[in-house]
Protein backbone atom coordinates (compact mmCIF):
# COMPACT_ATOMS: atom_id res chain seq x y z
CA UNK A 1 0.00 0.00 0.00
CA UNK A 2 2.67 2.47 1.09
CA UNK A 3 4.90 1.39 -1.77
CA UNK A 4 2.13 2.00 -4.31
CA UNK A 5 1.47 5.42 -2.84
CA UNK A 6 5.15 6.34 -3.06
CA UNK A 7 5.23 5.15 -6.67
CA UNK A 8 2.25 7.31 -7.57
CA UNK A 9 3.74 10.31 -5.78
CA UNK A 10 7.01 9.80 -7.64
CA UNK A 11 5.25 9.73 -10.99
CA UNK A 12 3.22 12.81 -10.05
CA UNK A 13 6.35 14.70 -9.00
CA UNK A 14 8.14 13.75 -12.23
CA UNK A 15 5.12 14.86 -14.26
CA UNK A 16 5.07 18.26 -12.56
CA UNK A 17 8.81 18.57 -13.10
CA UNK A 18 8.24 17.77 -16.76
CA UNK A 19 5.77 20.63 -17.06
CA UNK A 20 8.35 23.05 -15.67
CA UNK A 21 11.00 21.73 -18.06
CA UNK A 22 8.47 22.05 -20.90
CA UNK A 23 8.08 25.74 -20.06
CA UNK A 24 11.84 26.15 -20.45
CA UNK A 25 11.78 24.22 -23.72
CA UNK A 26 9.32 26.80 -25.07
CA UNK A 27 11.96 29.43 -24.36
CA UNK A 28 14.64 27.36 -26.12
CA UNK A 29 12.45 26.76 -29.18
CA UNK A 30 11.62 30.44 -29.56
CA UNK A 31 14.88 32.12 -28.62
CA UNK A 32 17.68 29.80 -29.74
CA UNK A 33 17.07 30.09 -33.52
CA UNK A 34 16.85 33.87 -33.14
CA UNK A 35 20.21 34.10 -31.39
CA UNK A 36 18.63 35.38 -28.17
CA UNK A 37 19.78 34.70 -24.62
CA UNK A 38 17.94 31.92 -22.83
CA UNK A 39 18.20 33.80 -19.52
CA UNK A 40 17.74 37.51 -20.23
CA UNK A 41 15.26 39.09 -20.45
CA UNK A 42 12.90 37.05 -18.25
CA UNK A 43 9.77 35.55 -19.80
CA UNK A 44 7.61 38.29 -21.28
CA UNK A 45 4.76 38.86 -23.71
CA UNK A 46 6.20 39.13 -27.25
CA UNK A 47 3.54 41.75 -28.11
CA UNK A 48 3.60 44.25 -25.22
CA UNK A 49 6.96 43.13 -23.73
CA UNK A 50 5.51 43.05 -20.21
CA UNK A 51 7.08 40.44 -17.90
CA UNK A 52 4.92 37.40 -17.26
CA UNK A 53 3.95 37.10 -13.59
CA UNK A 54 4.94 33.93 -11.80
CA UNK A 55 1.35 32.79 -11.27
CA UNK A 56 0.65 33.25 -14.98
CA UNK A 57 3.72 31.19 -15.83
CA UNK A 58 2.50 27.99 -14.15
CA UNK A 59 2.74 25.29 -16.84
CA UNK A 60 -0.56 24.64 -18.68
CA UNK A 61 -2.77 26.05 -15.92
CA UNK A 62 -1.45 29.60 -16.30
CA UNK A 63 -2.50 29.62 -19.95
CA UNK A 64 -5.90 28.11 -19.12
CA UNK A 65 -6.66 30.63 -16.36
CA UNK A 66 -5.82 33.51 -18.71
CA UNK A 67 -7.88 31.86 -21.46
CA UNK A 68 -4.95 32.01 -23.84
CA UNK A 69 -4.42 35.77 -23.64
CA UNK A 70 -1.82 38.11 -22.15
CA UNK A 71 -2.95 39.62 -18.85
CA UNK A 72 -1.62 43.06 -19.81
CA UNK A 73 -2.47 43.60 -23.50
CA UNK A 74 -4.95 40.76 -24.09
CA UNK A 75 -2.97 39.55 -27.11
CA UNK A 76 -3.57 35.90 -28.01
CA UNK A 77 -0.99 33.43 -26.70
CA UNK A 78 -0.43 30.41 -28.95
CA UNK A 79 -1.85 27.12 -27.74
CA UNK A 80 1.50 25.61 -28.65
CA UNK A 81 2.96 26.80 -25.35
CA UNK A 82 0.72 24.70 -23.06
CA UNK A 83 0.84 21.87 -25.61
CA UNK A 84 4.64 21.65 -25.31
CA UNK A 85 4.40 21.83 -21.52
CA UNK A 86 1.74 19.11 -21.40
CA UNK A 87 3.66 16.89 -23.83
CA UNK A 88 6.88 17.21 -21.84
CA UNK A 89 5.02 16.54 -18.58
CA UNK A 90 3.46 13.42 -20.09
CA UNK A 91 6.83 12.14 -21.32
CA UNK A 92 8.42 12.72 -17.90
CA UNK A 93 5.58 10.91 -16.12
CA UNK A 94 5.26 8.06 -18.61
CA UNK A 95 8.99 7.38 -18.79
CA UNK A 96 9.24 7.66 -15.02
CA UNK A 97 6.59 4.98 -14.60
CA UNK A 98 7.96 2.68 -17.27
CA UNK A 99 11.68 3.15 -16.71
CA UNK A 100 12.18 4.02 -13.04
CA UNK A 101 9.17 2.94 -10.97
CA UNK A 102 9.01 -0.42 -12.77
CA UNK A 103 12.67 -1.08 -11.98
CA UNK A 104 13.75 -0.81 -15.60
CA UNK A 105 11.43 -3.52 -16.93
CA UNK A 106 11.51 -1.80 -20.34
CA UNK A 107 15.30 -2.09 -20.59
CA UNK A 108 17.35 -5.02 -21.90
CA UNK A 109 19.65 -6.58 -19.31
CA UNK A 110 23.30 -5.89 -20.04
CA UNK A 111 25.73 -8.04 -18.04
CA UNK A 112 28.36 -5.92 -16.29
CA UNK A 113 31.70 -7.27 -15.08
CA UNK A 114 31.79 -6.94 -11.29
CA UNK A 115 35.20 -8.51 -10.81
CA UNK A 116 37.41 -10.32 -13.27
CA UNK A 117 35.37 -13.04 -14.93
CA UNK A 118 32.24 -12.42 -12.81
CA UNK A 119 29.28 -10.73 -14.54
CA UNK A 120 26.08 -9.47 -12.93
CA UNK A 121 22.82 -8.05 -14.22
CA UNK A 122 20.27 -5.72 -12.67
CA UNK A 123 20.36 -2.02 -11.86
CA UNK A 124 20.33 0.03 -8.68
CA UNK A 125 17.94 2.91 -8.08
CA UNK A 126 20.70 5.41 -8.77
CA UNK A 127 21.52 3.74 -12.08
CA UNK A 128 17.85 3.78 -13.09
CA UNK A 129 17.63 7.50 -12.31
CA UNK A 130 20.73 8.03 -14.42
CA UNK A 131 19.29 6.15 -17.41
CA UNK A 132 15.99 7.98 -16.98
CA UNK A 133 17.66 11.40 -17.02
CA UNK A 134 19.91 10.32 -19.89
CA UNK A 135 16.95 9.37 -22.07
CA UNK A 136 15.00 12.49 -21.11
CA UNK A 137 17.86 14.69 -22.33
CA UNK A 138 17.71 12.94 -25.70
CA UNK A 139 13.92 13.24 -26.01
CA UNK A 140 13.85 16.91 -24.96
CA UNK A 141 16.57 17.72 -27.49
CA UNK A 142 14.67 15.94 -30.27
CA UNK A 143 11.43 17.74 -29.35
CA UNK A 144 13.12 21.14 -29.59
CA UNK A 145 14.73 20.26 -32.93
CA UNK A 146 11.41 19.11 -34.41
CA UNK A 147 9.51 22.23 -33.37
CA UNK A 148 12.26 24.61 -34.50
CA UNK A 149 12.18 23.05 -37.95
CA UNK A 150 8.38 22.99 -37.91
CA UNK A 151 8.52 26.77 -37.43
CA UNK A 152 10.67 27.02 -40.55
CA UNK A 153 13.73 28.23 -38.66
CA UNK A 154 17.29 27.02 -39.31
CA UNK A 155 18.36 24.47 -36.75
CA UNK A 156 21.10 25.86 -34.44
CA UNK A 157 23.94 23.40 -33.99
CA UNK A 158 24.38 24.54 -30.39
CA UNK A 159 21.01 23.00 -29.55
CA UNK A 160 22.73 19.61 -29.67
CA UNK A 161 25.90 20.63 -27.80
CA UNK A 162 24.63 19.67 -24.29
CA UNK A 163 23.27 16.34 -25.55
CA UNK A 164 26.43 15.49 -27.46
CA UNK A 165 28.64 16.45 -24.50
CA UNK A 166 26.65 14.38 -22.00
CA UNK A 167 26.10 11.57 -24.51
CA UNK A 168 29.83 11.17 -25.02
CA UNK A 169 31.11 11.76 -21.50
CA UNK A 170 28.52 10.15 -19.21
CA UNK A 171 28.78 6.55 -20.53
CA UNK A 172 32.55 6.64 -20.09
CA UNK A 173 31.96 6.95 -16.33
CA UNK A 174 28.74 4.88 -16.29
CA UNK A 175 28.65 2.29 -19.13
CA UNK A 176 25.30 1.05 -17.76
CA UNK A 177 23.67 4.04 -19.51
CA UNK A 178 23.86 1.92 -22.68
CA UNK A 179 21.66 -1.16 -22.10
CA UNK A 180 22.84 -2.74 -25.36
CA UNK A 181 26.55 -3.08 -26.16
CA UNK A 182 27.82 -2.16 -29.61
CA UNK A 183 29.74 -5.42 -30.07
CA UNK A 184 28.09 -8.00 -27.84
CA UNK A 185 29.76 -6.95 -24.59
CA UNK A 186 33.28 -7.60 -25.87
CA UNK A 187 34.53 -4.48 -24.09
CA UNK A 188 33.99 -3.51 -20.46
CA UNK A 189 34.46 -0.35 -18.43
CA UNK A 190 35.04 3.18 -19.79
CA UNK A 191 36.19 1.90 -23.18
CA UNK A 192 32.83 0.16 -23.64
CA UNK A 193 30.88 3.35 -23.00
CA UNK A 194 33.00 5.33 -25.46
CA UNK A 195 32.90 2.73 -28.21
CA UNK A 196 29.15 2.19 -27.79
CA UNK A 197 28.49 5.91 -28.16
CA UNK A 198 30.88 6.66 -31.00
CA UNK A 199 29.71 3.65 -33.03
CA UNK A 200 26.08 4.60 -32.60
CA UNK A 201 26.75 8.25 -33.43
CA UNK A 202 28.68 7.33 -36.58
CA UNK A 203 25.94 5.03 -37.85
CA UNK A 204 23.30 7.63 -36.99
CA UNK A 205 25.08 10.44 -38.84
CA UNK A 206 25.55 8.27 -41.95
CA UNK A 207 21.87 7.29 -41.95
CA UNK A 208 20.82 10.88 -41.27
CA UNK A 209 22.92 12.13 -44.18
CA UNK A 210 21.40 9.52 -46.47
CA UNK A 211 17.89 10.54 -45.42
CA UNK A 212 18.70 14.25 -45.78
CA UNK A 213 19.93 13.73 -49.33
CA UNK A 214 16.75 11.82 -50.16
CA UNK A 215 14.35 14.53 -48.95
CA UNK A 216 13.54 17.47 -51.14
CA UNK A 217 13.91 20.12 -48.44
CA UNK A 218 17.67 20.49 -48.04
CA UNK A 219 17.24 23.23 -45.43
CA UNK A 220 15.99 20.73 -42.86
CA UNK A 221 19.18 19.29 -41.39
CA UNK A 222 17.47 18.02 -38.25
CA UNK A 223 17.53 14.41 -39.39
CA UNK A 224 21.34 14.43 -39.53
CA UNK A 225 21.81 15.76 -36.01
CA UNK A 226 18.81 13.89 -34.58
CA UNK A 227 19.88 10.50 -35.97
CA UNK A 228 23.47 11.03 -34.82
CA UNK A 229 22.29 12.00 -31.35
CA UNK A 230 19.89 9.06 -31.17
CA UNK A 231 22.67 6.64 -32.14
CA UNK A 232 24.94 8.20 -29.54
CA UNK A 233 22.40 7.66 -26.77
CA UNK A 234 20.73 4.39 -27.80
CA UNK A 235 23.34 2.59 -29.91
CA UNK A 236 23.76 1.68 -33.55
CA UNK A 237 21.21 -1.15 -33.44
CA UNK A 238 18.44 1.18 -32.26
CA UNK A 239 19.21 4.03 -34.66
CA UNK A 240 19.38 1.62 -37.58
CA UNK A 241 15.84 0.37 -36.93
CA UNK A 242 14.49 3.81 -36.01
CA UNK A 243 15.94 5.46 -39.11
CA UNK A 244 14.42 2.84 -41.40
CA UNK A 245 11.04 3.23 -39.71
CA UNK A 246 11.26 7.02 -39.93
CA UNK A 247 12.23 6.90 -43.60
CA UNK A 248 9.25 4.66 -44.37
CA UNK A 249 6.83 6.97 -42.54
CA UNK A 250 8.35 9.99 -44.29
CA UNK A 251 7.72 8.40 -47.70
CA UNK A 252 4.04 7.97 -46.81
CA UNK A 253 3.95 11.55 -45.51
CA UNK A 254 5.34 12.84 -48.81
CA UNK A 255 2.61 10.96 -50.68
CA UNK A 256 -0.07 12.33 -48.35
CA UNK A 257 1.41 15.79 -48.81
CA UNK A 258 0.26 15.78 -52.42
CA UNK A 259 -3.33 15.74 -51.20
CA UNK A 260 -2.91 17.55 -47.89
CA UNK A 261 -0.08 20.12 -48.24
CA UNK A 262 -0.06 20.81 -44.49
CA UNK A 263 1.53 17.39 -43.94
CA UNK A 264 4.65 18.66 -45.71
CA UNK A 265 5.33 21.03 -42.81
CA UNK A 266 6.11 18.11 -40.51
CA UNK A 267 9.90 17.68 -40.53
CA UNK A 268 11.33 14.16 -41.02
CA UNK A 269 12.93 14.32 -37.57
CA UNK A 270 9.41 14.27 -36.06
CA UNK A 271 8.97 10.65 -37.08
CA UNK A 272 12.37 9.75 -35.62
CA UNK A 273 11.56 11.48 -32.32
CA UNK A 274 8.21 9.68 -32.04
CA UNK A 275 9.73 6.32 -32.89
CA UNK A 276 12.53 6.92 -30.36
CA UNK A 277 10.02 7.40 -27.53
CA UNK A 278 8.23 4.17 -28.49
CA UNK A 279 11.55 2.33 -28.71
CA UNK A 280 12.65 3.39 -25.23
CA UNK A 281 9.30 2.42 -23.69
CA UNK A 282 9.24 -1.01 -25.36
CA UNK A 283 12.98 -1.61 -25.67
CA UNK A 284 13.24 -5.03 -23.99
CA UNK A 285 10.31 -6.67 -25.88
CA UNK A 286 11.62 -5.27 -29.16
CA UNK A 287 15.12 -6.63 -28.56
CA UNK A 288 13.74 -10.02 -27.48
CA UNK A 289 11.60 -10.15 -30.61
CA UNK A 290 14.61 -9.22 -32.72
CA UNK A 291 16.75 -11.97 -31.14
CA UNK A 292 14.04 -14.63 -31.33
CA UNK A 293 13.41 -13.77 -34.96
Amino acid sequence: MVENMLSHLTILWLTVLGGVIGSFLNVVIYRLPRGMSLIEPPSHCPTCKQPIRWRDNVPVFGWMLLRGRCRSCKAAVSMRYPAVEATTAAVFGLLGAVEYVSGGMNLPDRPVELIEGVFVTGRSGVQLYGIYAYHLLLLCTLLCAVLIEFDGKPLPVRLFVPAWAVGLAAPVAWPHLHPVAAFGGFLQGPAAGLVDGLTGAAVGVVLGLAAWRAWRNKKQTGMIFAAGCTGLFLGWQAVLVLSLVSATVQLFAMLLGRRWPSVRRIPPAAWLASATLVWIIAWAPLVQGWNSG
